[in-house]
């Protein structure tokens, strides 16, 4: 398992060094805001829109806007091909020539990769949030990321088992889901005919409770357990679902 272990940070670590270095776009935007508009421990959005007016307090805001979504890039990077890419390589019969069983090895790569996506995001969000407001992070944060990383990770494996492709779909669904979840709460598809609307929102990633996440992070809130919950729900049935497709396909 040791020998495991090091050929999978090898794999790893140029994706790893390139979310970093993403990252580090952030905190280096984060500290040309500190530096524009500092003000005590945290950055004075008045004194940013004094020096730049909108475009540039549009600019910050819309950093860290992205900057929220690095947790679901995270998992989707380092996810990716876990499944598809020992099929690509022969690596899928190799493993089944070993003592243990594959999709043991298999369950150990998706978990490392999980943990990694999350300990990158937090180590990216951590830095921003103590750059701009000049604060450790909260639960909310902490939360935040697990589910983003729980969720997008689990549904990059369930399609890394039936496509190569498995990055680009997620990223599709992704988009999917928030149009969708923006149609829902507009009333859009209130004529939607029975039991559609409930079928595609279950399918679909929960965009609501992570959405519900985030709102409790941005205002500072109480964290919605349930919302959590869900997810986490969504992403265990999601890796089931993979561990049975991958059991099942010839290697």
């Amino acid at each position: 398992m040791r020998a495991w272990l090091g050929l999978e940070l090898a794999r790893l670590r140029g994706r790893i060094l390139g979310l970093l270095a993403f990252g580090a776009l952030f905190i280096a935007a984060a500290l040309t805001a500190r530096l524009v508009g500092g003000h005590g421990d945290q950055v004075d959005f008045e004194a940013v829109m004094q020096v730049g007016g909108y475009p540039l307090l549009s600019a910050l805001l819309l950093t860290g806007w992205v900057v929220g979504r690095f947790p679901l890039l995270a998992a989707q990077v380092l996810m990716a091909g876990v499944f598809s890419e020992p099929r690509e390589r022969g690596l899928a019969r190799l493993l089944e020539a070993r003592a243990r069983p594959p999709l043991a090895l298999l369950a150990f790569r998706v978990l490392l990769a999980l943990l990694l996506a999350l300990a990158v995001a937090l180590a990216v969000l951590i830095s921003f949030d103590a750059v701009m407001l000049g604060r450790g992070p909260g639960v909310q944060l902490l939360v935040l990321a697990g589910a983003h990383v729980l969720t997008f990770g689990a549904l990059t494996a369930l399609l890394s088992t039936m496509t190569r492709g498995d990055g680009w779909a997620a990223a599709f669904l992704v988009i999917v889901a928030s149009i969708w979840q923006a149609l829902l709460r507009s009333g859009m598809l209130g004529t939607a005919p029975p039991g559609i609307r409930e079928v595609v929102t279950v399918i679909l990633p929960p965009q609501g409770a992570l959405l519900q996440l985030e709102n409790a992070f941005a205002g500072d809130l109480p964290v919605p357990w349930h919302a959590l919950a869900y997810a986490a729900l969504y992403a265990a049935l999601a890796l089931l679902l993979a561990g049975v497709v991958a059991r099942r396909r010839e290697v």
